[in-house]
């Protein structure tokens, strides 16, 4: 036999096997009820055989998963296993009462069912309860009896009593008019333990739905009963799938161990919590009315309702009571629970009545009773007679370590005395190891400090040493660098000197000579080739004498000896006077003046501006050789605008960011063929700023350069 049970248990079941198995099983029952016909005496038969092997299957298939339960659902799984049973052998009584029409089996079957209701009634109660301390349990077991009688005492007043006074009533009828009461009360223990529980969702579902199929089923059959009519077609339809789902429910939570379980009462927003709260009070309600109501109609009380009524409704005031008190023990209850440190009440002698989770967590003995000093050692052995005896004393410490892993414990012991007065001890064990630890480490890391701070003075005196000759070679070399510094100032200095008194030797002989070429060109008999040379030595002789003009501006602004007078000028004369020099030059048929009609007069020095337009005129037909050199003026938010642009190559990327430095050209080369100093550019911007105005530059999308400046509109006098 106990070969038989290992191998059943050793069998593997798959979840979607089992399901396609039982829709074929139920499948095959549909089409047996559709061939048979309905007089055939071979159809009760069958249909009692069917549902005879589905129960069976059932419980094979919950023995199967027992072992991979978990131990605390085994028991509730065992007992519905054993309904299971029981309900197996009341379908083999009808079988066999079919077959030998024997009057002892006549209630057979109907005794062998009730005792397989309360055997399913006690697997669901042994269902573990989220909650682990007694009041809940009781209010919970006392929800499931009044919610239970009533469903009882509705179900006898509304489905058992008429068949008793019914003139063709039958024993037999009467009995089976209890299977959908028991049915109904089967559901909603069903429903209250799977809210209070951690009853996996997916079993909540298959017992629920197997239960109602059971329901469903009982209640058409005693309705046929009722109206007379035979029962025969679908109605055990439900005794086939009841059981099947069952078992199929036992097999979805084993594929579940291991797993995050999903519970009811994790998955439920509140609703069904509050549910569950008032329907006992609900259903007490409704069994008043009930009564209230057949007194009015009828005139007469129901004796069995109006005492149920009155019994149920004390119950209903003890357990308000006991909801009130559990709600208040429930906020305890959670503190102590959610300690992280491990506490526990015993008693003088060191038993553990209880502890929170983390408690549970340390090493315990395996036997169901725990002692305190089956976890801990070192407990002085007068310890917990001293504080249960000493009760105006504060805790009592004491340094243990767990039995078997040797973990440091600090217990700290205090004296609780209940309402019986009796003694109790509550205590909380403070894991060590972190103190220790830390300990162990700042001493460590104080020794540390202790050989750094040695290593750290002796490199102070060392450093100190250092710094001081570091010091004076810094201050000897500071020393050179200042008197190398004003030998650069005074070298800069004669530099500028130099090239100012240069330039002013260089500007009067220059002059001269270009007077002189000047009257040598007036002459009307000059050869033909002298007076193309005298025209190129005037060309040079204008360049170098523009070129000292330059430098000379270049040294004073340096020197801050330039001074500009800036005042109200007329454009127009600017340009004039401008258009005269351009004329002269060999591109000049390449530059266009385009003014703005009647611009205003602006502030500015006149000798500069010309000077500024003339270096990036020049600047413009030496470095774009083809194309056209506007120069363009116009008037905008209270400034005009001047703008001179080519259409040449345009300036490389590298040289841009030296565009306004003093002597960088686009091509420093020796064998340059454009002549320039590297001077324009620079000098033109700081006319501009000497004239609170800036140069600016720009690379137009369609090529070339142009650059810009703004002066301030003169004020009308």
């Amino acid at each position: 036999m106990q070969a038989l049970v290992d191998k059943v248990r050793s069998l593997q079941v798959d979840r979607r096997g089992i399901l396609i198995e039982s829709l074929m099983f139920v499948a095959s029952y549909a089409l047996l009820l559709v061939l048979l016909p309905q007089d055939a005496p071979a159809r009760a038969f069958a249909e009692n055989l069917a549902i005879l092997t589905s129960s069976l299957t059932a419980a094979i298939l919950i023995f199967i998963s027992l072992p991979a339960l978990s131990a605390a659902n085994r028991p509730a799984w065992f007992f519905l296993a054993l309904a299971l049973l029981a309900w197996a052998v009341a379908d083999f009584a009808r079988i066999i009462y079919l077959l030998t029409d024997a009057p002892l089996l006549l209630f057979a079957p109907a005794s062998i069912n009730l005792v397989a209701y309360l055997l399913a009634a006690f697997g669901l109660l042994r269902y573990p309860s989220e909650s682990r301390y007694a009041p809940t349990s009781f209010r919970l077991i006392l929800d499931a009896v009044i919610s239970s009688g009533v469903i009882a005492t509705l179900g006898w007043l509304m489905l058992v009593q008429p068949l008793l006074v019914a003139p063709e009533a039958q024993l037999i009828g009467v009995v089976a008019g209890i299977y959908p009461i028991a049915d109904v009360i089967l559901l909603t223990l069903l429903f209250s333990i799977s809210l209070s529980s951690l009853m996996p969702r997916i079993t909540a579902i298959f017992l629920g739905l197997g239960l109602a199929s059971y329901a469903i089923s009982d209640y058409i059959y005693i309705s046929m009963n009722l109206f007379s009519f035979e029962p025969a077609g679908l109605v055990g339809l439900g005794w086939l799938i009841g059981p099947l789902l069952v078992g199929i429910g036992a097999v979805f939570e084993k594929s579940e161990q291991g797993k995050a379980v999903v519970s009811v009462r994790q998955t439920d927003t509140g609703l069904s919590a509050q549910f569950q709260k008032v329907l006992p009070v609900a259903l007490v309600l409704v069994l008043f009315w009930y009564v209230l109501t057949g007194w009015r109609l009828r005139g007469d009380f129901s004796t069995v309702g109006l005492w149920m009524s009155l019994v149920l409704g004390l119950m209903l005031v003890v357990r308000l009571g006991i909801r009130a008190g559990e709600a208040e023990l429930n906020n305890y209850w959670q503190l102590f629970k959610n300690l992280g440190d491990p506490a526990f009440i015993c008693d003088v002698g060191g038993k553990i009545i209880l502890s929170n989770p983390a408690f549970h967590q340390l090493e315990t003995s395996e036997e169901g009773d725990m002692a305190l000093t089956s976890i801990f050692k070192d407990i002085p052995e007068t310890a917990l007679e001293s504080v249960s005896k000493d009760n105006s004393a504060g805790a009592l410490k004491v340094n243990v370590r767990l039995e078997k892993r040797k973990t440091p414990y600090l217990l700290s012991l205090n004296p609780v005395i209940t309402e019986s007065r009796q003694v109790l001890i509550a205590g909380v064990a403070h894991n060590m190891n972190d103190q220790i630890r830390q300990r162990n480490a700042i001493q460590s890391a104080y020794d540390e400090l202790q050989a750094v701070h040695l290593q750290l003075e002796a490199l102070n005196t060392g450093l100190e040493q250092k710094v001081a000759e570091r010091t004076a070679n810094l201050m000897d070399a500071y020393r050179r660098l200042e008197e190398q510094n004003k030998v650069l100032q005074e070298l800069d200095q004669l530099k500028s000197d130099f090239v100012s008194m240069v330039s002013h030797e260089l500007r009067n002989p220059l002059n001269n000579l270009g007077g002189g070429l000047e009257l040598l060109l007036a002459r009307p008999k000059s050869r033909s080739g002298d007076k193309g040379t005298l025209t190129l030595m005037q060309a040079e002789v204008r360049r170098l004498t523009r070129f000292v003009e330059s430098i000379l501006d270049v040294s004073a602004i340096e020197a801050g000896r330039l001074e500009l007078h800036p005042t109200s000028l007329s454009l127009a004369s600017v340009f004039e006077h401008l258009s005269k020099h351009w004329d002269a030059l060999e591109d000049a048929r390449r530059i266009q003046i385009e003014l703005q009609a009647e611009l205003p007069e602006v502030v500015a020095a006149q000798t500069a501006l010309e000077s500024i337009l003339r270096h990036l005129v020049d600047n413009a037909l030496k470095y774009a050789p083809d194309g056209p050199v506007v120069v363009s003026a116009s008037q905008k938010d209270g400034q005009v605008h001047i703008r001179v642009r080519d259409f040449g190559p345009g300036i490389p990327e590298d040289k841009k960011n030296l565009l306004f430095e003093r002597f960088q050209r686009l091509d420093a080369k020796d064998s340059q063929s454009v002549y320039g100093y590297g001077l324009g550019l620079y000098l033109s911007r700081r006319l501009l700023e000497e004239m609170g105005s800036t140069l600016r530059f720009d690379a137009p999308a369609d090529g070339g350069t142009q650059f810009s400046f703004s002066l301030k509109v003169a004020e009308k006098k």
